[in-house]
């Protein structure tokens, strides 16, 4: 498991470089984005055992993930959900060997929404139990959390990213507006 995490770790530190280079972050915001320490990094296992009527449940309701990045890597079976303004849910195949990326929120209030949070859910199915493995990661919970710099128009306000975790787990969908610049 230290393996996979470190693994992990290694990937987010890549995408996160590509991700901030068109932002053209300060160094200062891009240590807050890339800790060498004290980060927030979670591993978390999903099982969804097969239902006989897949129609009539959902493993996971739809949401946001709440940090900078998720990285999840499907297991070879589909059940991951995007929703796509306009055209509703799709399903986002599994592909052997690949992860998806998901944005979160703290990603999408630092890039002052250029980068969008992703709402998705899982759903199960009817045939195969289904693993995912989530990786999540973000700045530490004492950090603050607002649009880079470089933004002139700040659509949101800074606060703590603990504060934005309560507010988020309080007020779930409404968290992103109510912090609104």
């Amino acid at each position: 498991m230290d393996a996979y995490q470190n693994q992990m770790k290694l990937l987010i530190h890549n995408l996160l470089l590509m991700i901030l280079e068109p932002l053209d972050v300060t160094q200062e915001e891009m240590n807050w984005a890339i800790p060498a320490h004290d980060s927030q990094s979670v591993l978390q296992l999903n099982s969804y055992p097969s239902c006989p009527n897949p129609s009539r449940a959902v493993g996971l309701a739809s949401h946001t993930d709440s940090l900078l990045l998720t990285i999840l890597n499907q297991c070879g079976i589909d059940g991951l959900e995007i929703f796509v303004e306009g055209l509703g849910w799709r399903r986002v195949p599994s592909v052997e060997g690949a992860f998806v990326v998901n944005v979160g929120d703290l990603l999408h209030i630092f890039s002052n929404a250029k980068f969008p949070a992703v709402t998705h859910r899982a759903m199960v199915n009817q045939s195969e139990h289904r693993i995912s493995v989530a990786y999540f990661h973000g700045p530490p919970a004492e950090s603050r959390v607002a649009p880079s710099s470089k933004f002139q128009k700040p659509c949101f306000k800074s606060l703590l990213v603990k504060e934005y975790l309560s507010l988020k787990y309080k007020h779930f969908f409404e968290a992103l507006s109510l912090i609104r610049a």
